[in-house]
Order: C-alpha cells, then sequence, then structure tokens
C-alpha cells in the first residue's frame, strides 16, 4: 500500500526546539537585566511565572503580563526601554540558533516535489508555530499546519491592546501569517491524544495504513500513530539532548512546558511502546516512504 500523506511533527524533529529555546529566553533575560537593573533571578522568576500560565517560553507578551511591568508607569516607556531592547535580542538569538535539522528541508521539497502532501501536527500554540515555520520556509513545503490554539493580545484595564503599535499592524496585514493553511485544534486535542491525527485523517480521507507518521516522542508522536493504525517512524535524531543544555532549560522553563516541546526529555528507559523504525537522520523519510509503497516495512 503506497503512503499516500506524511504527517510530521515540529519540535525536536524538523529542528531543535531546545537548541534555540534556551538562548533565545537567556538573551532576553539579558537584555531585561540591562533595561531595568533587576537582579538577574527575579527577572527569570518573573518571565517563568508567565511562561508557566500561558504554558509556552514562546508567550510573546510576557514582559508586560509580568510583575515587571508594574514598576512603570506607562506601556510607551515600558515598550521602548524595555520591550524592544528584550524582544531585539530574542530576535536575534533565534536567527542564530533556530536551524533545521541536516536533511529536513531538502526531504520536504523532494516531497513535495512527489506531489506527496506533508501536514505537521504539532502540539505547539499557532503564533510560534507559524512563525518558526516561515522563518524556516517550511510553510513553502507543508500543506498544513495543525496547531493549539494561538495567544491573542493582552489588554490594560482600559482595554486597549498591551502591544506596540507595529505589531498590531504587522497582525492586521498577516504579517505573521503563514504560507499554508493552519488549523487551530481544541486545547484538549494536545498529544498523546489521537484525536487531532484522526481529524487530518478524515479530511484528506485517509486510511491509516496510507500514512506515516514522524515524531522524536515515542510517547506522543508513535504512541497515537499505532493507536490508529499508522505508519511510524521515531526521529531518535531528536532526542540527543546536551547535558548542559537540559540544565538551562530547567532555569527558565517548567516541566509542563518541555513535556509539550520536548517531550522525549523525560522518556529515558523501558517504553511500552516500541517504533516500529528509528531515524537517525530526516532524509531517511523518503526512503521508508519508498520500502512502505513497495509492500516493505
Amino acid at each position: 500500500m503506497a503512503i499516500r500523506l506524511v504527517v510530521t511533527d515540529m519540535d525536536n524533529t524538523l529542528y531543535s526546539w531546545i537548541d534555540y529555546i534556551v538562548p533565545a529566553v537567556e538573551a532576553m533575560v539579558d537584555a531585561v537585566v540591562t533595561a531595568t537593573q533587576w537582579p538577574r533571578i527575579r527577572v527569570v522568576q518573573a518571565l517563568k511565572a508567565v511562561y508557566t500560565k500561558y504554558e509556552s517560553n514562546e508567550y510573546p507578551f510576557a514582559l508586560q503580563e509580568s510583575v515587571i511591568f508594574q514598576e512603570f508607569n506607562d506601556f510607551g516607556s515600558f515598550d521602548k526601554l524595555v520591550i524592544e531592547p528584550a524582544r531585539a535580542a530574542f530576535g536575534e538569538a533565534r536567527r542564530r540558533y533556530l536551524r533545521p535539522y541536516k536533511g529536513v528541508t531538502e526531504t520536504l521539497a523532494a516531497l513535495k516535489e512527489r506531489r506527496l502532501p506533508v501536514v505537521a501536527l504539532t502540539d505547539a500554540p499557532r503564533n510560534p508555530a507559524e512563525q518558526r515555520a516561515r522563518r524556516l520556509g517550511f510553510d513553502a513545503l507543508l500543506t498544513s499546519m495543525w496547531t493549539m490554539p494561538g495567544f491573542t493580545f493582552p489588554a490594560g484595564p482600559d482595554g486597549e491592546a498591551l502591544v506596540a503599535p507595529d505589531i498590531k499592524l504587522k497582525q492586521e496585514r498577516g504579517h505573521y501569517q503563514a504560507a499554508c493553511a493552519v488549523v487551530e485544534l481544541p486545547r484538549d486535542f494536545e498529544k498523546p491524544n489521537a484525536a487531532g491525527l484522526k481529524k487530518i485523517l478524515t479530511t484528506y480521507g485517509m486510511r491509516p495504513d496510507e500514512v506515516l507518521v514522524i515524531g522524536d516522542s515515542v510517547k506522543k508522536d508513535i504512541a497515537i500513530a499505532q493507536e490508529l493504525g499508522c505508519h511510524d517512524a521515531w526521529a531518535e535524531y531528536g532526542t540527543y539532548v546536551p547535558l548542559e543544555y537540559r540544565e538551562r532549560l530547567d532555569i527558565i522553563s517548567s516541566n509542563v512546558i518541555t513535556r509539550r516541546h520536548a517531550a522525549s526529555v523525560f522518556e529515558s528507559g523501558a517504553q511500552t511502546v516500541k517504533p516500529t523504525r528509528s531515524l537517525s537522520n530526516y532524509g531517511q523519510v523518503l526512503d521508508v516512504v519508498d520500502a512502505l509503497s513497495k509492500g516493505g516495512k
């Protein structure tokens, strides 16, 4: 039976989320410390509280919703003196460290050339998932992206949005929108709930044995593939996290966030679910597709 649809995870499957988010948040913290003269630990704790509330280290309005903002009289000065340099620092680190894994871009391009649709199924909120896809050029290669609900603008006591005018304008003009279709799934569809994958199969009219699912998490990606009867490929290369980065991640992230974006770091040891096949690089997806289409394993 030929593979007619590929469903791929994003974080730590198409790129390393940990290698990017750790230096990006650390750069943001450094910028806030410089602007406010707050002790580093207070800045980290203030941001971490907001990140934990929204279960994302990429919540873009963390500063204006943190206790740091309470010491300023108005949003305008806070935006210019604190948010802008912090946003620039985060953005520069993201530019430097957000990179696709070897072979990912070429493989997605090859699958598109074959006219084999590739759908991304991620537990990341819509906003950061779209932004990463745009920056890496994946949105031009993916057929669609299926994400968790996105973030909305925070508002002050007067109801006014606590965001810079240029951000509101860019949002209105679709500047942050991905080139491919993006579908927000209900919050309770987060993996390992197989409902999101099941919705994709229904939407594209696919039988499970026509679908290949790829991801780094055995408990989330591989488990839902096997639950529905899809073919599975474990992105084992995405599970290798240096101890230094793991320790630095613990400082700026909570476990609930790490489980969403890098669940595999909690999955060492014996597993009740066994991947059917393992990948040492994303380029091997083409070999798997070819083998399955020829009746192999």
